[in-house]
């Protein structure tokens, strides 16, 4: 044998003897010419043939060594390697260590097209080692990778490419291509008590939804018969499709008796407090500087929060970004700086709780008052027009202002914006405190106000 093919002939013995030894079937595939790859494997259970199949690349030598693990060339195996029947896995030996190692070459190939990046080579972390003891471990993640490519899992799978996440064989998912050629993606992970929406105009960004979210006539007093859910205006089509995704899953939201408790999507916790952060942001522009100030004097007698604090605002380029950039803007450190301010705790309820009861937030800063909701509402904001008047927003409210509004009979009569903030007891409303009363009023973001036009309206619109 020429000396440049023993160490690729060595390594593929060495897995070979690897993958028998614990009873799994291995075939080869012609080593003389480079077809990108050169061990089938058919995993068994038991000593049963389970019929899932993987394809493998082996290299073998000194080579494949990088500073940080290992590296295997995709060359011109990119698209078999992506869109084959069966997903390719890459796996090198090391002749120093003799040891094994290993990567899913489709999914870091599927996960790069995803965000738009060319891979030149897979790489392998120094940790994914193969051996007798990792082996079981091994199996399980490739099987259940390999699920994916099983009936209905395919389309499962398509989707969960397309938009950049990983559904689980037991999650229920559903599918709708809007007129624009648009793709939503209903997801329910069963006992969560929440569902997600994966929307191909939102660049996939997740949105966690509850039937309590979805209005199908609209809002009162926003966009009345507009359908909307969260901050999201449908087409009817598409509030119907939901509706029929949240009646066909209303079960699955609940937990079985004989199920193990469903761990906390952590995902959905940082996105859901990322959202109401944005939101406080917004709607209340002393939110920040206030929340800072309450903090500096906690770390007045609380030691370990000031150690955390110096060493979140150690970097002068992030506190600056922080204090001077919107939400969007700001980098991931800016906005994880803005958050310890903002927030004081996160409680975490049963993942079968409907998301705005599962995540509590406690604010750094709390409510001025207590909340009135939708129903105990008594008349409505007036929208009558004179020459000293303009028509505004819930959300451009901001104290000071002087706003009109209707009795039941419907006589108007002005008054006084105290405070205004991003509603506890309704997420995604805002509570306006009138005339230094006892409680606050609670409104959604786009319901109008006639307010007299002394004031500079703020420009731009909500986030959603």
């Amino acid at each position: 044998m020429p000396d440049a093919r023993r160490p690729s002939r060595a390594a593929v013995n060495a897995l070979r003897t690897l993958l028998e030894r614990h009873n799994h079937i291995v075939q080869e595939v012609d080593g003389q010419n480079d077809f990108g790859e050169d061990q089938h494997v058919t995993f068994t259970e038991d000593g049963e043939v389970t019929g899932d199949l993987v394809k493998i690349q082996v290299k073998g030598g000194r080579s494949w060594r990088r500073a940080d693990g290992y590296a295997v060339p995709i060359g011109d195996h990119g698209s078999t390697w992506a869109d084959g029947n069966l997903p390719v896995l890459c796996v090198v030996h090391d002749p120093d260590t003799d040891g094994l190692y290993w990567a899913n070459a489709t999914k870091q190939l599927l996960s790069a097209r995803r965000n738009g990046e060319v891979l030149n080579a897979i790489t392998i972390s120094p940790d994914q080692k193969l051996d007798d003891e990792s082996i079981a471990d091994f199996v399980a993640e490739v099987r259940r990778y390999l699920s994916r490519y099983r009936g209905s899992r395919i389309i499962q799978a398509r989707l969960g490419e397309k938009a950049g996440v990983e559904f689980s064989p037991s999650d229920i998912v559903r599918h709708h291509v809007n007129v624009y050629g648009e793709d939503l993606i209903f997801w329910q992970r069963r006992g969560e008590g929440f569902a997600t929406l994966l929307h191909s105009d939102l660049d996939w960004q997740p949105v966690h939804i509850g039937p309590e979210h979805l209005h199908p006539d609209g809002r009162s007093g926003v966009f009345s018969g507009v359908p909307i859910v969260a901050d999201i205006i449908l087409h009817m089509a598409e509030a119907q499709w939901l509706a029929a995704c949240f009646d066909a899953t209303e079960r699955a939201r609940k937990p079985a008796v004989d199920d193990p408790p469903l761990r906390t999507n952590i995902d959905a916790r940082d996105n859901y407090v990322a959202k109401r952060v944005e939101r406080r942001l917004w709607i209340q522009l002393d939110a920040l500087p206030r929340s800072i100030q309450a903090l500096h004097a906690e770390t007045a007698t609380d030691h370990d929060l000031a150690a955390i604090a110096a060493e979140l605002e150690s970097d002068a380029e992030v506190c600056a970004e922080a204090l001077s950039r919107t939400w969007p803007e700001m980098s991931d450190k800016a906005r994880r700086l803005v958050t310890f301010y903002l927030v004081k705790d996160v409680h975490v309820g049963s993942a079968a709780l409907p998301i705005d009861e599962q995540f509590r937030i406690v604010w750094r800063c709390p409510r001025p008052t207590a909340e009135y909701g939708f129903g105990a509402r008594i008349g409505q904001p007036s929208t009558r027009m004179s020459s000293n008047r303009e028509i505004v927003r819930a959300f451009q409210l901001k104290p000071g202002d002087r706003i009109y509004w209707l009795s039941r009979h419907g006589n108007e009569r002005g008054r006084d914006v105290s405070a205004i903030w991003d509603s506890e007891d309704t997420p995604g409303a805002v509570c306006v405190l009138f005339d230094r009363l006892t409680l606050g009023d609670t409104f959604w973001l786009g319901e109008l106000f006639a307010r007299k036009a002394s004031a500079k309206p703020r420009s731009g619109a909500p986030p959603v």
